[in-house]
């Protein structure tokens, strides 16, 4: 970060209180996946709420009563799209796909227009996600790849690049040729990729005879088994401690939990894995298992300060914030049973999340002309400056993705930056840039009161007296922490109650 730009940080002060962090507690060393149907006929409740939730639905087998994406004799061309050519040279190439459905069957090929013998086609063999985004994967030779097209929920379109570009070879013609299966890169199938976090009880190892990546899972999609571990044991003994559960977890531990997907890593043992292996819930060795991304290392995914530009980033993000070293972890907000698809499982609405903490400053922004205006705690301090989709033909550019740093980037600060600012939604050009400055200069002018009224309670107490009131008022204004950006009249009407209080007592 660079010195001299302004930004708010509001965290938390107060511990998650469900139950005490106990020390490491991982599930037994003989337990084994046995699947999230096992959970259900002593956790029938909770394994109801877990099948609604799109960790649930992360991961499925084709059904086209899933598919929401349009396969209907759809053709895509993807426009400079840069591969390499056998030389390892690299070149732009606009090449096409042609979707298509065949009774259940859909399928997509990868077209050379120039020499139609070298057209590829495959048949989809998963179906990925659904609520922001659905995305596939497709079986080629023995192994199972992430496809280039990816479908927009809220657009109602694909995207207009391709997700990835490692199925096409540059060859000296427009658009290139589509590589023959033997030709696919053996380092990034979806094994290797996606399939570490989006299935469970996931083992992986190089295929002997291609020398491909490829898997085995117990189960499709997030599980319960993902956050509780291998539950054999539990479900022979049905035993407490045969399980764990993360509520019972220290905050490091929890966060763990969810790190080990919400984040981008290289896993230290095989560089070719995108996710730990051997992690378990309970464990706390998630950062000797993996080398988290950082912007010095993949700029494409971050902010020049370290705040994330992509999705699926979360874990990144909170390492700014005091929150965990408060006891306040993603299971204080979030909750893996919650079935309120695409309300990123809260456990209850956010506005009622955030004061449930922040008393001091619910109770400052009450009245403020953001609250009246309907501006909540997350519109600015969990504002949306990265994104999860790629451009569509309807829209250049999706800021789809909450900030998880919990700090309110000014327009300055973006500007200098080169980033999103939190103030973007609302205001553009010289209105945002205004509006962040008048908020910088209230500030300072609240602070250089607090400093006024407490060099007049330090003078009036010399005498012994107490001045009471006066540090109830400046406490209200302190305790908020955001030196009156949350609402600087009643900041500035209270310390001047303060300074008020202290000349007539």
């Amino acid at each position: 970060m660079k010195r001299g730009l302004p930004i708010i940080v509001l965290c938390c002060a107060v511990s998650f209180t469900g139950m005490a962090p106990s020390p490491l507690r991982a599930a037994p060393p003989a337990a084994a996946y046995v699947g999230s149907t096992a959970c259900a006929p002593c956790h029938g409740k909770d394994h109801g709420r877990w099948q609604q939730t799109w960790h649930a639905a992360m991961h499925r087998e084709l059904n086209p009563a899933i598919v929401t994406a349009d396969f209907n004799n759809v053709e895509i061309t993807y426009k400079d799209v840069e591969v390499e050519g056998p030389d390892r040279k690299k070149a732009k190439i606009s090449p096409t796909i042609r979707l298509s459905r065949e009774g259940d069957s859909y399928r997509f090929t990868l077209v050379d227009r120039d020499n139609p013998a070298n057209n590829q086609t495959y048949e989809i063999a998963y179906v990925l996600g659904g609520n922001w985004n659905q995305h596939f994967e497709a079986r080629v030779g023995g192994a199972y790849y992430p496809t280039p097209m990816r479908w927009v929920v809220e657009d109602g379109q694909w995207t207009s690049k391709p997700f990835n570009d490692m199925w096409w070879v540059a060859d000296g013609t427009p658009d290139g040729r589509p590589k023959k299966p033997e030709e696919m890169p053996k380092a990034k199938t979806g094994d290797a990729t996606c399939d570490g976090c989006h299935t469970t009880g996931f083992n992986v190892a190089r295929d002997r005879e291609s020398g491909r990546w490829a898997g085995q899972k117990r189960e499709l999609g997030v599980g319960c088994e993902s956050c509780h571990g291998p539950g054999s044991v539990h479900a022979a003994t049905k035993r407490r401690e045969d399980i764990v559960n993360p509520a019972a977890l220290s905050a490091s531990q929890q966060d763990q939990v969810c790190g080990q997907c919400h984040s981008r890593v290289t896993n230290r043992q095989e560089k070719d894995l995108a996710y730990p292996t051997g992690f378990m819930p309970g464990m706390s060795d998630l950062r000797q298992r993996v080398t988290f991304w950082t912007y010095s290392a993949n700029p494409k995914n971050f902010w020049p300060n370290g705040f994330s530009s992509k999705n699926r980033q979360q874990y990144h993000d909170v390492q700014f914030t005091s929150h965990a070293r408060a006891g306040v972890s993603c299971i204080t907000c979030h909750d893996a049973h919650a079935e309120t698809k695409g309300n990123a499982q809260l456990r209850q609405d956010k506005k009622k999340l955030c004061v449930q903490c922040h008393k001091a400053s619910a109770a400052l922004y009450q009245g403020s002309a953001e609250e009246r205006a309907g501006v909540g705690c997350c519109d600015c301090h969990m504002a949306r400056i990265a994104n999860r989709s790629d451009p569509t033909p309807k829209r250049k550019q999706h800021w789809d993705v909450s900030s998880h740093t919990f700090a309110v980037v000014m327009p300055r600060t973006a500007e200098a930056l080169k980033m999103k600012s939190s103030c973007d939604a609302c205001h553009e050009g010289a209105d945002k840039a205004a509006k962040g400055d008048q908020v910088v200069r209230r500030q300072i002018e609240i602070r250089n009161k607090i400093a006024e009224v407490e060099k007049a309670m330090a003078v009036f107490e010399k005498n012994g007296t107490k001045a009471h009131d006066a540090r109830k008022l400046l406490a209200a204004v302190k305790e908020d922490r955001s030196f009156g950006a949350h609402n600087p009249h009643k900041a500035m009407q209270l310390l001047q109650d303060a300074l008020k209080s202290v000349a007539t007592e």
